[in-house]
């Protein structure tokens, strides 16, 4: 999968482990753990989180919204 977001201006995430993909953003970013948290609290996996039921998808887009990405 390499779908991207934007967090920084450079593919590289601004945590610097990792370039801006989706299965980072939405499931290992550690600048983003709080959020993820509080959307998913407890292992979601990522094929959910993108091709989930509608509300899935609404909890995907209720995380990129508080985590202020660009998409």
């Amino acid at each position: 999968m390499n779908q991207k977001f934007k967090l920084a201006p450079s593919p590289t995430c601004t945590c610097g482990q990792e370039d801006q993909t989706a299965e980072h953003i939405l499931q290992r970013c550690p600048l983003l753990d709080e959020e993820r948290k509080e959307v998913w609290p407890s292992p979601t996996p990522l094929q959910t989180k993108l091709y989930g039921s509608r509300q899935e998808l609404e909890k995907t887009t209720k995380f990129i919204t508080s985590a202020g990405l660009i998409v």
